[in-house]
């Protein structure tokens, strides 16, 4: 009897070897599935707030970003850390649907800097789409949630409570579609409209480039431009409201010139693509390819913007 558990045991070690995972921070060559069984499987569903980017990473599941940049273009995370050098990943884990996909869950830190992703590979094992899910702030009266639930559903929510007590939130409702993409299928909102007031991320940056400035057609529908940090390039925001109201959109990323007075936006994760032609104090604005997940379908961001000194 104990010799027949014995072999027992024995098969049972010798089967586990066989199974042994690889190191993926290591020298040795790894292919994506050795990247992808690297994550813990979980359970739907599965979601990050601000509690838990406030929480330490423990370092056994921390992932090379050589490794990670194998499998996931680092054009993904140069939203919230701008240059990919220096970013510390971590995995937190993986779901394989019924449907083929396998979502990965990372974290990314750099400089304070924090920010989960939902990362999504097709049948093959090969990168598909990715999101940023919720990214830490430092204001404890806002609350980010970001995750996917038991319908495979990626939903996304910011929540706040007011000085009186009331709960508001703004929702919005994303499903991975086989052309590789997060599309956008619902929003929704209990916050109070505020007319004519609109945030604008990079109103405070600085404005020393010679097409650095505000620009605008009226009131609603105006570029904000700023300074790249390095020749060639801009930061900008757009936002616009035509139709009275009835077809909005707004636009935030980095252009890079191409020509004498041109320049582009074009993201490889974005099928949205703008060109920009100065001429002195104004800027025509036209849509190379289609920007329909930034603004409504019976506008577009084309258009001649006027250079002003000041826009409230």
């Amino acid at each position: 009897m104990r010799f027949f558990i014995s072999v027992i045991i024995l098969s049972f070690l010798v089967f586990s070897c066989g199974k042994k995972q690889k190191n993926i921070n290591g020298d040795e060559p790894i292919e994506a599935i050795d990247f992808v069984e690297s994550f813990t499987d979980r359970a739907l569903p599965i979601s990050f707030n601000q509690k838990e980017l406030d929480k330490k990473e423990s370092d056994s599941f921390i992932i090379k970003s050589k490794t990670v940049f194998q499998f996931i273009p680092d054009s993904l995370f140069k939203k919230s850390f701008d240059k990919p050098t220096g970013i510390k990943f971590y995995r937190k884990g993986k779901y394989k649907a019924d449907t083929k996909e396998t979502y990965l869950f990372l974290m990314a830190e750099k400089n304070g800097k924090k920010a989960s992703y939902i990362i999504c590979f097709d049948e093959d094992l090969l990168y598909s789409a990715g999101m940023e899910l919720v990214q830490k702030i430092n204001n404890p009266e806002i609350n980010f949630e970001g995750g996917i639930d038991k319908k495979l559903t990626v939903i996304k929510q910011r929540s706040r409570v007011s000085k009186e007590g009331k709960l508001t939130y703004n929702k919005s409702a994303y499903v991975y579609n086989t052309e590789g993409l997060f599309t956008l299928i619902l929003t929704e909102s209990n916050e109070a409209v505020e007319k004519d007031k609109i945030y604008n991320p990079i109103d405070t940056f600085s404005t020393k480039d010679p097409y650095s400035g505000n620009y605008a057609q009226d009131k609603n529908n105006f570029i904000t431009i700023r300074d790249g940090g390095k020749a060639g390039k801009l930061l900008f925001f757009m936002s616009i409201s035509k139709k009275s109201g009835q077809c909005v959109g707004s636009l935030k990323g980095d252009i890079v010139q191409i020509k004498p007075k041109i320049y582009h936006y074009n993201k490889s994760d974005d099928h949205c693509i703008v060109e920009f032609t100065f001429n002195k104090n104004k800027v025509l604005v036209k849509e190379l390819e289609a920007c329909g997940n930034h603004r409504g379908v019976r506008c577009s961001f084309d258009g001649q913007y006027l250079k002003k000194n000041e826009i409230k």
